[in-house]
């Protein structure tokens, strides 16, 4: 039954993708009235996602027509009706309205290139946005901003998406380092994590609290901790898809960047004034060798990122080419000795072509990307795993049967080379070259303003002959036809062609190795189910309620051994997380608030066979460490005349352990003589996860203000402190030398950033 629906998942979506080519003929050949409007900052020439443009009928003032702008700065509107006049309005908040007279003759296609100038908030944007239509619902989806990543403290000027993104309720870290986000009970190697449309693989680095991506080179990130939609393949637990800023288009602008914790330089400016840029950004941690001085403690951790970027925004086409590099190495617990390194190299283009000979908007994206990570002793690499990849995609649009239609095509060539040493004893050497290919449709049916329904169906197919079979939906209904309140669902099927196995008993190490699904081996897969519900009283204040189930199976969990060491077996387990979301936000002139509380539970199931032989129980049920069951996270900023104050405090329940059972001496006999032969001290562990490390909370405070100081330049600058009150919360404890080791200490900061 399985194998029918996969077959018939690829003909349907094959039929679509050549019913939609020759249907995209055929249309042009009619050539629809329609308006394509690109919006972008008259300051800098950037576009502007979430415009409003509107065609309103110059005779009856009346609302005729509406679209709203994508990433792009791109929207459109199909089958206008031709012979009326027509008052072009768009708008924008913190934008003078921008309003043209127009009229269509049968068949006429514009483009519109328009440039909004800054000014102060306009009264009749609100009315705007009464009127606006569901396009996605909101369910699983968090859509986030440079300003919202702006408002969290994080020792340097500016914000980070790393930060802000552990601000959400269903995001987990295992401490203050590492790199690695678990959201809503899925682990790391289960999300997919985009730049312009290309995958990094791991892009936070070794201090949680930074990422590759800080707020002043994020135009927005749309994050789903689950149930997204058919367009994202590869991934079974959620995916954060960050859009960058082109370089300013109008005008040239450096800065330099200086903290204890990193530096930077920025160089960004036109190359063809309005229409082509370039934007360099380079960082480099400098926390190991100020860390002693400002906490008392050694912070062996160092990294770097480095971003360029050129931009083209023509009459017809807008691309982006990007390169990037990251690099990671330290210690995560330095009573160890042992580092960890990791690395990210991406580089390719998104285009996306709007031409009037084009139907509709046609997106290509070609490029590179490459990840490794390591671990062993400061002298040698023990153990490396990577995987590269040459990916193409291509992404259209349609419509069929009254219905828009988002479709696609893609290919994904990667070639994996992992090398090991003893640790992974079910586990050797290898080097694997895998092709795979891509399809998707997803259908959107709006009959009106205030209900939307997207169906849609994705199939991966691998030449190891794997073949995934992924329906999904999402919906969205507004019971009284506004934005004041909107009920939500989403779900689907989801799978990945790949495994990430690590260490999950120890949480000092962030080593993975990647690794295919070989030929008839079950693939790992997922269920989600999420239903949302949002409200927003007034202009300021709004709340969210949301209640979510992923169903996990095929997971990659290491094999549990009653005594301490480093051989790591594998085994299958399946999971289960649920659990639900509160959010409430003020957004006024001068303050912002919000308070999110999150609670979850998180099982993994698993035959006792194949994880331990002391296990008693057929089926074993245990809760993995990423399992936390409460999360408070309130976040405050306040303008005060030229100052602008932040703070962030989080409360989290702890997470699982193993504790310790007890302690003896091995003697392995008749190998070795009793009477010899001292043996070989052994920790011997009680029942897995079977106890929780204690709770903590940890308040992050900065206060910033801005300078001119002539001649086009301005100083910012920021005063801040992390882990305010210096509480002690626990980041591990570490068995073989029975000491506690704690997350980052007070740790007081002040930042500059100069620039023009």
């Amino acid at each position: 039954m399985n194998l029918l629906l996969k077959n018939i998942s690829i003909v349907v979506l094959l039929s679509l993708l050549l019913l939609g080519i020759y249907s995209g003929k055929v249309y042009a050949q009619q050539q629809t009235t329609l308006l394509r409007a690109v919006v972008n900052a008259a300051e800098d020439g950037n576009p502007l996602p979430g415009a409003n443009v509107v065609l309103i009928d110059e005779e009856t003032e009346e609302v005729r027509y509406y679209c709203v702008t994508d990433s792009d700065g791109l929207c459109e509107i199909r089958n206008i009706r031709p012979g009326t006049n027509y008052l072009l309005r768009v708008t924008f908040v913190g934008y003078k309205a921008y309003r043209e007279s127009v009229s269509f003759e049968a068949g006429e296609r514009k483009i519109e290139q328009i440039s909004l100038e800054t000014a102060v908030t306009e009264i009749e944007e609100v009315r705007v946005e009464e009127r606006r239509y569901i396009t996605t619902g909101e369910a699983g989806v968090r859509r986030i901003d440079d300003v919202d990543i702006a408002r969290i403290p994080s020792p340097g000027v500016g914000g980070d998406l790393a930060s802000y993104l552990q601000t959400e309720p269903g995001v987990i870290t295992a401490g203050d380092r590492g790199g690695n986000l678990f959201i809503r009970g899925g682990t790391p190697e289960q999300n997919l994590v985009l730049v312009d449309n290309m995958p990094v693989f791991k892009p936070f680095h070794i201090s949680n609290l930074y990422s590759a991506f800080p707020d002043e080179i994020i135009q927005n990130v749309n994050m789903f901790a689950g149930g997204f939609g058919s367009e994202y393949t590869g991934a079974t637990s959620a995916v954060i898809d960050v859009n960058l800023r082109p370089g300013n288009k109008v005008e040239s602008r450096y800065g330099v960047e200086a903290s204890p914790y990193l530096m930077g330089l920025q160089l960004e400016g036109p190359t063809k004034k309005n229409r082509q840029s370039y934007m360099l950004l380079g960082r480099f941690s400098t926390i190991e060798q100020f860390g002693p001085t400002l906490t008392g403690e050694d912070i062996p951790v160092q990294f770097y990122d480095i971003m360029g970027r050129y931009s083209i925004q023509e009459s017809n086409v807008s691309c982006n080419f990007t390169a990037l590099r990251t690099q990671d190495k330290g210690q995560i617990v330095p009573l160890r000795n042992i580092d960890h390194s990791w690395s990210n190299t991406v580089f390719g283009g998104r285009c996306v072509g709007f031409d009037e000979e084009f139907n509709y908007p046609v997106e290509a994206t070609l490029g590179y990307s490459h990840f490794n990570n390591s671990e062993g002793a400061p002298d040698r690499t023990e153990r490396n795993s990577s995987l590269g990849q040459i990916f193409m995609n291509i992404d259209m649009q349609q419509r069929l049967f009254g219905m828009a239609v988002d479709y696609g095509l893609g290919l994904n060539f990667r070639f994996y080379n992992t090398e090991l040493a003893e640790r992974f004893t079910s586990l050797q050497s290898f080097a694997r070259k895998v092709a795979i290919v891509k399809l998707y449709s997803s259908f959107d049916w709006s009959p009106n303003s205030y209900f939307s329904l997207q169906p849609g169906l994705a199939t991966q197919m691998s030449t190891d002959l794997q073949i995934t079979f992924e329906p999904r939906i999402r919906m969205a209904w507004r019971p009284d036809g506004t934005d004041r309140q909107e009920i939500s669902l989403a779900a689907g099927q989801y799978a990945q062609l790949m495994s990430g196995i690590s260490d999950e008993r120890d949480v000092g190490t962030v080593f993975t190795v990647l690794k295919p699904i070989e030929q008839n081996d079950p693939y790992p897969s997922a269920l989600h189910g999420i239903l949302g519900y949002q409200r927003r009283f007034g202009s300021n204040f709004s709340a969210n309620l949301e209640g979510f189930v992923k169903k996990h199976e095929n997971i990659s969990v290491s094999k549990w051994d009653p005594e301490v060491g480093i051989e790591i077996e594998t085994a299958l387990a399946d999971g289960l997380a649920y659990g639900f979301d509160l959010s409430f936000q003020f957004n006024g002139d001068r303050f912002f608030g919000s308070v999110g509380y999150g609670w979850s539970k998180v099982e993994y199931e698993a035959v006792s066979g194949d994880l331990g032989a002391w296990i008693e129980e057929s089926i074993f049920e245990y809760n993995p460490p990423h399992d936390q069951r409460h999360k408070l996270n309130t976040v405050f900023s306040y303008e005060i005349g030229k100052f602008t104050a932040n703070a962030r405090w989080e409360f989290g329940t702890g997470r699982p352990y193993t504790q310790i059972f007890g302690f003896d001496v091995s003697v392995q006999v008749p190998r070795e003589d009793p009477s010899v032969d001292p043996g070989t001290a052994r920790t011997l562990f009680s029942h897995p996860y079977g106890e929780r490390l204690p709770y903590y909370h940890r308040l992050d405070l900065s206060v910033s203000r801005a300078f001119e100081i002539g001649s086009g330049w301005k100083l910012d600058t920021q005063l801040g402190a992390i882990n305010t009150y210096d509480r002690n919360n626990v980041f591990s404890f570490d068995f073989n030398t029975i000491q506690r080791v704690d997350q980052t200490p007070l740790l007081p900061y002040l930042s500059f950033k100069l620039g023009k």
